[in-house]
């Protein structure tokens, strides 16, 4: 609960941010929410999966049989984000053009796709490994990683946003640090073996 709360909170921090950069660039964050949130919903259905058939088989007393499991879900996870990826980058003004806002703000929000589109590739994999750290039972890792994901994702959209004033394309540059963070540290937590023999 303490971890969804914490990530519900940073983001309307950073739309309090982006609010400071006007209408339009508002309007364009609003957009490219919606289109993260529909094209993320695969990846979050891999990572439940992640979550529950980690846990099945650590159940099991097959722990080395983890991280390859692991490995095959991010496969597939990729994969579809992946198609994803270059449906977005293929023809951005396409899916702009269904929120019916006019070329100058489809020409100024194809920049800021080419970087969510990034992000989703991220997401695919950051968030499966998180997952696979929860499938462990370890909630304390877990909230640990996502606390300081948050703290560097936050100084991160504080000092682009707020005190360089750069362009929105950069705010959400903040997506790319968020799913690295989170992965790299999640990784090093499978990797280092620590989460087995644990009771779930």
């Amino acid at each position: 609960m303490a971890q969804y709360a914490i990530s519900i909170i940073s983001w309307e921090y950073f739309y309090i941010l982006i609010e400071h950069h006007g209408e339009r660039a508002l309007a364009i964050s609003n957009t490219l929410r919606n289109i993260f949130g529909l094209f993320g919903v695969f990846s979050w259905a891999f990572a439940s999966t992640t979550n529950s058939m980690v846990s099945n088989i650590i159940g099991q007393g097959r722990q080395d049989e983890v991280l390859p499991l692991v490995r095959r879900i991010v496969s597939i996870s990729f994969s579809f984000s992946l198609f994803i990826f270059i449906l977005l980058v293929w023809k951005p003004e396409w899916f702009l053009s269904f929120y019916q806002q006019g070329d100058d703000f489809v020409q100024d929000a194809i920049p800021v796709v080419y970087v969510v589109s990034i992000a989703l590739l991220m997401m695919s994999f950051g968030t499966i490994w998180l997952n696979a750290v929860t499938g462990t039972g370890n909630t304390k890792v877990n909230l640990v990683i996502e606390l300081i994901t948050i703290v560097i994702y936050c100084t991160y959209v504080y000092l682009v946003l707020e005190y360089w004033n750069l362009p929105i394309t950069w705010g959400w540059g903040s997506e790319w640090v968020y799913w690295l963070s989170m992965f790299s540290m999640a990784f090093v937590y499978m990797k280092s073996g620590k989460w087995k023999n644990k009771v779930i």
